[in-house]
């Protein structure tokens, strides 16, 4: 198994997930080694689908299995860091999918597992990434946004940009330009925070991507020219 998994790993490193998830699914073994990889393989899947509307149900699918292999790699192993991150990316793709209500009654228990994800694994870089991306999400809304969120989940935390930019540069340091969203991002919140300079050394980073690999670096290249566009 322990070849089956390296190969695995292999395959998803040079960017060909479908044939790193074909080659999982084929696999009789369900430890939690196999089903955190799933999930990971999972996601990357449905970033390529995300931007695609004829291909919505199938997105939609994956969303559902990568949520159950995350659920089970969780019940597995409860402090493992990548156990923890997957399932709270999946729990907010799914309840995504079940209704703003669903989304935001689940809020307080996305945060906890991707704060507990970074306390595991300090050095996972996409972990605090996405732990960033929910802090900024969460700090862009709208008032009565927030208000709706502490009528239904009072134990989720008032999130700043501040936040968001300390989770985005501690992704930066544990692995510097691992990630074209995290300069992305980075730019975003330096806009947000009204630090113009910074703001454009971040986006043309991701701007000036020379080979992007994936639909998220396609999707950061984009983004970042367009916001570029009008710094």
């Amino acid at each position: 198994m322990g070849d089956v998994l390296k190969q695995s790993d292999q395959l998803f490193d040079t960017y060909k997930f479908r044939e790193s998830y074909e080659l999982l699914l084929k696999q009789s073994d369900r430890s939690y080694e196999t089903l955190w990889r799933l999930a990971r393989v999972i996601y990357s899947l449905t970033r390529e689908l995300v931007d695609d509307a004829s291909k919505s149900k199938q997105l939609e699918t994956f969303i559902f299995e990568g949520f159950d292999y995350a659920k089970r790699a969780l019940e597995l192993q409860p402090d493992r860091s990548a156990a923890n991150k997957y399932y709270a990316i999946f729990l907010a793709e799914k309840s995504g999918i079940e209704g703003l209500k669903e989304r935001v009654l689940q809020l307080s228990t996305i945060l906890k597992h991707l704060r507990r994800a970074t306390e595991l694994d300090a050095s996972d870089s996409f972990a605090w990434f996405v732990l960033g991306r929910f802090y900024h999400k969460l700090a862009g809304l709208p008032w009565f946004q927030k208000k709706l969120i502490h009528t239904f989940t009072p134990d989720v935390p008032d999130a700043t940009f501040e936040d968001a930019l300390q989770c985005f540069e501690k992704a930066e340091t544990v692995h510097p330009n691992f990630f074209p969203l995290n300069h992305l991002m980075l730019g975003e919140t330096y806009i947000a925070l009204k630090n113009v300079a910074k703001a454009r050394h971040f986006l043309e980073l991701a701007a000036n991507q020379t080979s992007p690999r994936t639909a998220d670096d396609l999707e950061a290249r984009k983004t970042a020219q367009a916001l570029l566009k009008k710094l």
